[in-house]
């Protein structure tokens, strides 16, 4: 774990972490639980709360500005956001800086909510541990999936499940 990652969780968190084995994490083991429901400031000034989006799939992505795997993720993200949006989903993208001034020059004119977790409260709520981490709901707030990681050709499994979800 880099020293950045280090910085946004409390001792109590690295702790669950660093017990962890293999690649099923607390954050994989969301599936099928009703998603945790948060306040988080978004960078339009407006606070927005999770349960709001309920009738929605709502992709809740986890990211920070250094993260290079991150900033390829959300534009992935954004433009499937933005082709599905009549359909019924959203994009939450939740930064985990601790500083919002990078999250939001690198996210200015982003078509999709923006929030800013400072503190780590909502990456600690979804145990994120690696990231970038997106967090797919259902249409009743049901985690359904949890993606760890990115790597191209990942949009490819976003999109099926995306569609999925659509449909019911």
């Amino acid at each position: 774990m880099g020293e950045r990652m280090r910085a946004l969780w409390s001792g109590a968190a690295l702790i669950g972490l660093l017990a962890a084995t293999g690649t099923v994490t607390a954050a994989t083991e969301l599936k099928g639980a009703a998603a945790p429901d948060f306040v988080l400031r978004s960078f339009s000034g407006k606070n927005l709360r999770l349960s709001e989006y309920r009738g929605e799939v709502v992709m809740l992505s986890f990211w920070a500005t250094w993260c290079g795997d991150c900033r390829a993720q959300l534009a992935e993200l954004g433009a499937m956001r933005d082709r599905y949006q009549d359909a019924g989903i959203e994009l939450l993208a939740v930064s985990l800086d601790q500083s919002s001034r990078q999250a939001g020059e690198m996210t200015a004119g982003a078509s999709y909510p923006v929030l800013h977790d400072a503190g780590g409260e909502v990456g600690r709520l979804y145990d994120v541990t690696k990231m970038p981490m997106m967090v797919l709901i259902d249409r009743d707030g049901v985690v359904r999936e949890v993606f760890e990681g990115f790597r191209r050709g990942n949009e490819e499994q976003y999109l099926e499940r995306v569609q999925a979800l659509l449909r019911e």
